[in-house]
This record gives C-alpha cells, structure tokens and sequence, in this order.
C-alpha cells in the first residue's frame, strides 16, 4: 500500500471531505438549499471513499498521465520493509489521520443534516438573543399602532389594520430593532390616550402611528415616527399612490424608519416585503388576517379568506402561511371554552395547515409563520422532534416572534420540560404583553407549581381581556380555582366558559367534602377530573381517566399529564408503561423551575 501511495490517498481523502463536509454544514443552509442536499453530499464523500482507494490501488500517475500500476519489482519491497522504522510508518499513520477526519466529517454532516441550519437562538451575547428582562435589551423599541381608517366609507378598517400588521412584520425583521408584539399594540385600538403614556406601558422608546385612506385603487397613507422621551416626531411623510404600489410604500417606511433611528436594515427589499401583484388576493389576505385575530368562529372564516386569495395567487407564500396557521388551530375553536374532540377533524385541519406550510416553505423559505405552522402541527401528533426542529428554526429566522414562543413552549410543556416552557412564555410576554401570553405564562407557572404567581398572571391578563376573546383565561383560571379549593368563586365568574359547569360543580362539591363518591363519570374531557382523583386517593380512577384521553384523542399536547398535582402516579407502571409510550415519551421525566409551592 505504501509503494502504490494509497496511504497518501486516504489521507488526502479524508483531509479534503472533512473540509469539504464542515464547510457545506455552514453554507448549504444560509444559501436555503433543502436538507436533503446536505445528507446527499455526505453519502456520496462516504461512497467515494472505497472508489478512491481502489483507484490509488490500480492506478498511479507517471510524467505520461494516468496508467496501470506495474507489479513490484524484485527487491522493492524488501527496501521498504527495511527501511527506518519512522520512515515505514509514518505513511501509515497519515492516513489514520485522514480516516479520522473521514469519520468526523461523516458525523458531523449527518448530525448538520438531521438538526437541520445551525441554531443561533439565545446565544449568549449574541444580537438574535430575545431577552426575558426588557431591561437587559439594548436595542431601541418600537411599537406600531393600528393605522386609522380614513377611507370615505369608513368600511375599511381590515385594510388599515392589515397595513400596520404588514409594517410590524417587516421592522420585526430588522435585528437591530425590538419591535412590540402585534397583540399588545393593537390593544390601544380606538383608545384616546397620549402617545407617551401608550410609549410607558408598552415599555418603547418609539411609536409609529397613522392613517390610511382608501378610495377605489387610490391609496393615501400618512405615518408618523414619535420619541416617547418627549413626544416630538422624529419623521413623518405620506404616500399617494395606487393600490397596486402599496407594498411599495411599506417597504420604505420600514426604510425611513431605520434611517431615522440610526439602525441598520440588514436586510434586501426582497426580505423586507414578498408582494403579490393581485391586489384582491391581497385584500382577501388582510380580511383573513382580522377575522382570524378574532378568534372563535372567525378562525373558519379566515381560512375559506386565506383560500380564496390563494386561488386568485397561488405563488403568494404569505396567503399559504396564513392557511397554514388559521388551520393549525381550527379545530380548537369549535365552540365556547371547547375543542373538537373528533380525530377525523384534527386529521383534516392537520393536513391542510402541512401542505399549506410546505407550499409557503417551497416559496420562501426564510418564511417563519410557516414554520410556526408545520412545528405545531408536529407538536400535536406527538411527532417531537420534528416539531422542535420546525419551531427552533422559525426563532432563528424570526428570534423575536411571539407566536413562535409561545408554540415552542407547548411543545416543552407537552415533553416535560416544564422548566424550560416558562422561559419561553417569559420571552414571548417579554415582547408582546398581551391576553394570549399572559395566559400561557400564567399557564406555565402553574404547571411549575407557581401557583400565587400563575393566578396573578391570569388576572392581569382578564383586566386586559374585556372582550372575553381568550377564553383560555377564564378556563386556565378555573381549574387553579378548583384546586385550590375555590370552585363556587370559579363557577360564579367563569360559568359561561365552562365546557361542563355541571361536571365542574360535582369535582369541587367532592373536594370541598372528600368525598371521591361524588364525582362525576370518568368523562375524557372534563379537565380536572384527573387531578381531583388524585387529591381524593383515586389514583386507579385517575390514571384511568388519562389512559381513556390518550387513546381517544389521539392529538394535541396533554395539559394535565404533567400537572403537579398528578406526581403522586408518574411513577406508577400503568403511567410508565401505557400512558408515556402512547404519548411517545418512554422515560421522560419532568424538569421544574425553581421550588414549587404547596397546594
């Protein structure tokens, strides 16, 4: 081997792939080429590998090119072996190097392959890192209000509202910016306050306000960029233009905005805004948008919205993206304080929101509500790691996105990483205080045993909420209240979101006696029933409750497996056993911040 030069070979091999591999790691996901190219390249450097040292073995080059390797000659390989021991096997040796270097870089790219784009997320020190604690974030704030109507009809508020949306989602790309949540600005809707006490509560340094008039395919939009220090605008302008130039305007607002403020775009025009050329589809977009930030039945109405503009533009990734999203959740909101139960209905909702976000991935792959979308349709088919992957990656293409953190941390809950959840849920009311992240922090803290903090956080969250849009307040609230011994205070104030007052009334008249003959059927949906078993001794009857959930609903993150209060059967067999691999989760065990409180 060493008279033919394979050793040189594998050395030489392994060196050049192993450069090969770790560089393609790096740039195959920054250039959005598709997971599979790099798994590709991986087997073909291995599959070479053998084909190489065949080759050195048969052939050698001479001064006349690529030829034959002759046999030895007499002697030659006795001079070999007699020669210095150093000098025999340090050929060796280089190729054992080479093969190592082989190995790691096979490693090394399947593991890259697997996890997919290298992950930035919550570096320390890094400048993608969405901090906890506003105070600890450097970078200027800046919070968009919803854009007044000022058409002649004064019927188009969805356009005005769906034009600060869109202006919001772009400054939210520029990384040298923090950018208040969608949820938490819009609650100053049609609210007559000075511009700095709205500045104070949201915790900004900037707001951008302003109008928009539209009238046929004309369009007027003023904006106006105000410093909460003192009120003063730092820039204003306006735009009359046609209809079809609105994302046109967009784009330079966002661009103003940054000169204004001294911070960097960072960004092409193509990522700061994917038009379409349909103007219809665009406004059938911005109807999807207000009737989903509805909630309850105008999630179905956004998605037949969300498929009409994608009939009139089938190649507009954002209207695919928003499909996506508005069927993901679809079937929790078949009616008051209830979700479907019926598998066939989630299966459905599933499918369309995984080929919706698939399409919109196809298009722009740097699009993160897609990815938002495909993780939590993961997520809740207990597809784990897939739904980590998808979600992981929308942060790193999104760090400051609410929604993705709040949907990362129902998958860390629904796997027992309890800990972990409450970090996100604490990120994503750091940048967007809203009733839907209060709820699922106040959530979070529960199931961290938190109890005095998660009922505070509930109720900040009910003084916001005044329309009762997020029901999951009133019902997250009630079960705290249940218990914590307090269900007549919990059916007095939150009867109407109840999905089953009469069941909830008989858990709490059971717990208030001890007396577990008083409870209700074991019924897979009445949430609590699990726990007051438990807090009454029946702990056959409560895993008998859980096991029942799990295989009639086979869907969605469990809420109750991991409640505190269910400790005392985690380490049953029927738990271990039946219930975690069901939920694919043999040998998980749950993870806590800090001490939990007694209840």
């Amino acid at each position: 081997m060493k008279r033919r030069r394979v050793f040189g070979v594998i050395a030489v091999y392994g060196t050049v792939s192993f450069g090969v591999l770790e560089a393609a790691s790096v740039v195959f996901p920054a250039i959005s080429f598709p997971d599979w190219t790099l798994s590709l390249l991986v087997w073909a450097v291995l599959a070479g590998f053998p084909v190489a040292v065949v080759l050195s073995w048969v052939f050698q080059w001479t001064p006349d090119g690529l030829e034959r390797t002759e046999a030895a000659e007499p002697g030659e390989i006795d001079s070999i072996v007699a020669s210095p021991a150093l000098t025999r096997w340090m050929p060796g040796l280089v190729a054992l190097a080479g093969l190592v270097l082989l190995a790691v870089g096979f490693y090394g790219g399947r593991r890259s392959a697997a996890e997919g784009r290298p992950l930035s997320v919550g570096a320390p020190g890094g400048s993608e890192l969405t901090y906890t604690d506003l105070a600890d974030d450097p970078r200027p704030a800046l919070a968009v209000l919803p854009f007044v109507d000022a058409s002649p009809e004064g019927d188009q508020e969805y356009f005005s509202d769906g034009i600060s949306m869109e202006i919001q989602t772009m400054l939210s790309k520029v990384r040298g910016l923090r950018v208040a949540g969608r949820s938490s600005a819009f609650a100053y809707k049609d609210r007559s306050m000075d511009l700095r006490q709205i500045a104070a509560e949201l915790g900004v340094d900037y707001l951008l306000d302003g109008s928009v008039r539209k009238d046929g395919d004309q369009l007027r939009i003023g904006a106006e960029l105000v410093s909460a220090s003192n009120g003063s605008g730092l820039w204003t302008d306006s735009y009359d233009r046609r209809l079809e130039n609105v994302f046109a305007i967009q784009t330079e607002i966002a661009e103003a905005i940054t000169e204004a403020l001294r911070v960097p775009l960072g960004l092409s025009r193509d990522e700061l805004v994917v038009p379409t050329f349909d103007m219809d589809a665009h406004d059938l977009y911005l109807s999807g948008r207000a009737a989903l930030r509805r909630r309850g039945p105008g999630v179905g109405e956004a998605v037949r919205l969300f498929q009409a503009a994608i009939q009139r533009d089938s190649t507009w990734a954002p209207a695919w993206a928003a499909l996506a999203e508005a069927a993901a959740v679809q079937p929790l909101y078949a009616g008051v304080g209830a979700a479907s139960t019926d598998s066939a209905t989630w299966a459905r909702s599933f499918a369309v929101a995984q080929a919706a976000a698939q399409r919109a991935l196809e298009l722009d792959p740097r699009n993160a509500s897609a990815r938002v979308a495909l993780g939590g349709v993961h997520r809740d088919r207990w597809e784990w790691e897939e739904g980590e992957r998808e979600l992981l990656r929308a942060l790193e293409l999104d760090p400051d996105n609410e929604e993705a953190h709040t949907q990362y941390s129902e998958l860390l809950w629904g796997m027992g990483r309890l800990d972990e959840a409450l970090r996100e849920t604490g990120r994503a009311l750091a940048i967007d205080r809203a009733p839907i992240r209060l709820d699922a922090h106040g959530f979070a803290l529960y199931m961290n045993a938190r109890y005095d903090e998660a009922e505070a956080t509930l109720e900040e969250g009910l003084a916001i909420d005044t329309a009762g849009d997020v029901h999951f307040l009133r019902t997250v609230l009630a079960h705290l209240m249940l218990m914590d011994g307090r269900y007549r205070e919990a059916i007095d104030r939150f009867e109407a979101y109840l999905p089953d007052p009469a069941g909830f009334r008989r858990m709490g008249e059971a717990l208030e006696t001890g007396d577990p003959t008083l409870l209700p059927e074991p019924e897979v949906t009445l949430r609590g029933l699990a726990q007051a078993m438990v807090l009454l001794g029946e702990h056959d009857r409560a895993l008998d409750v859980l096991e029942a959930r799990v295989f009639a609903m086979p869907f969605m993150v469990q809420y109750d497996v991991w409640d505190p209060i269910l400790a005392p059967i985690w380490d049953t067999r029927r738990f271990r056993r039946v219930i975690m691999p069901r939920l694919r989760l043999e040998g998980v065990k749950p993870t806590f911040a800090g001490p939990p409180q007694s209840r």
